[in-house]
């Protein structure tokens, strides 16, 4: 029989090797603003359920196991010109549950800014969202490996709702309406290897093809 003290040692490994995230419950505007707390891999961050103003895009750069559950907030990015979210170099990164778009343009230029950008990551999920111009692409998706689109509306894009160039996207139940150019702009790509612009297919319907697979999606035009 185990004496109690190799019981207790037993007790704290396995408790060392917990993998619950840390939580950093709910960010207020004012801390969103000039863009992301000092995130560590592995965190999880809850939003008010508020309207954010953003002064600079909310970055992720060469994390991983991130979450950003918005609770229903609304992201709105004060500058055209940039993403209102950025994942580069990061890998398993879970974005839900929020609306995300940018400040009204008042002149002829319109936005230039996207909505989500992303590249050279893997193991992406946006889930529950809103991706709303006048973001000029909902997603615009580079060289992701595992990308995982589900639950969302994707509406009212300046040009497309995705663009996706890379090895593996996955689109299930998703709402597009009314993206100016196009819904899906793609083009398969090995991760890792070269590609060109721009992408190669226009796509309006489910479809199963290399590195795509669609279901239960909607399409809707004016």
């Amino acid at each position: 029989m185990k004496s109690v003290s190799s019981l207790f040692v037993i007790a704290l490994l396995l408790l060392s090797c917990s993998t619950t995230k840390p939580v950093i419950t709910m960010v207020s505007p004012a801390q969103l603003m000039n863009g992301l707390p000092e995130l560590i891999s592995g965190s999880y961050l809850k939003l008010e359920a508020k309207e954010y103003r953003l002064n600079v895009p909310l970055r992720i750069e060469g994390k991983e196991n991130i979450t950003i559950d918005g609770n229903g907030a609304t992201l709105i990015m004060n500058s055209l010109s940039e993403n209102v979210i950025h994942i580069t170099t990061s890998k398993n990164i879970t974005l839900k549950n929020f609306k995300a778009t940018h400040i009204e343009p008042s002149g002829p230029t319109g936005c230039t800014g996207n909505v989500i950008y992303m590249d050279d990551s893997d193991d992406i999920l946006v889930e529950k969202c809103e991706l709303n111009g006048s973001g000029i692409v909902g997603i615009a998706a580079y060289d992701i490996g595992n990308l995982r689109v589900m639950n969302n509306r994707i509406y009212e894009n300046s040009e497309y709702g995705i663009i996706y160039i890379g090895p593996s996207i996955e689109m299930t139940n998703n709402v597009f309406e009314n993206n100016t150019k196009g819904h899906l702009f793609y083009t398969f790509v090995e991760k890792g290897a070269p590609s060109s612009w721009p992408p190669k297919e226009l796509i309006s319907n489910d479809m199963n093809k290399n590195g795509l697979k669609m279901s239960g999606n909607t399409f809707k035009e004016r």
